[in-house]
């Protein structure tokens, strides 16, 4: 974990679990500890619903920012619900999965083994190993989609801007610096390819 990356000032709100804010939509066990790895379903359909960051909780704004993989850019279809820039590139920075300290997430049975009360389930429509590359896509507004799993996605639409592929595993904080500032000036439709 990189304690190095300040945490923005609405992730400072969160509660805290070894050391990380917790997010927004993370399952939340009946002990109180929450599991990074689990997404609450109701609360990722409450923060597109309310428009607010996934990450903090807070009001998204006019801007709103879309993560994924090269598939997930390329069909402008995505699992994670927006968020705002500096939670979002603060999340780049340190969640595990995304800088390749982990390179598949847990099964589902190991998952329900833990949380034997909630339901947790997997869209096998969706890779559940890492990818190196990673695209960011800045968006006014977005529509709802869904797999043939009946996973509802999140489709940006009125997109201002959408970075090259970003590997965080070897970007420094000031390539992150970089893709912030790039992304929080492009507002045109036409600004892709930052």
């Amino acid at each position: 974990m990189n304690t190095d990356v300040p945490i923005p000032k609405r992730l400072m709100l969160r509660p805290r679990h070894r050391g990380l804010p917790v997010p927004y939509i993370a399952f939340i066990a009946e002990n109180g500890e929450p599991d990074f790895r689990v997404i609450d379903q109701e609360k990722r359909m409450m923060v597109a619903t309310h428009r607010i960051c996934q990450l903090c909780g807070h009001p998204l704004g006019r801007f709103m920012f879309f993560v994924g993989g090269p598939g997930a850019a390329e069909m402008n279809q995505y699992f994670e619900p927006p968020l705002h820039l500096d939670c979002l590139i603060y999340a780049m920075q340190v969640c595990p999965f995304i800088v390749g300290r982990i390179d598949k997430h847990a099964g589902v049975d190991k998952v329900q083994k833990k949380h034997p009360d909630a339901i947790v389930t997997a869209d096998e429509t969706f890779l559940d190993v890492r990818q190196p590359e990673w695209v960011i896509k800045k968006a006014l507004d977005f529509q709802f989609g869904m797999t043939t799993q009946d996973t509802i996605l999140f489709l940006p639409r009125r997109i201002l801007g959408e970075t090259a592929y970003l590997y965080p595993d070897k970007m420094g904080p000031e390539d992150w610096a970089q893709v912030k500032q790039e992304l929080a000036q492009s507002n045109s439709p036409a600004a892709t390819n930052i």
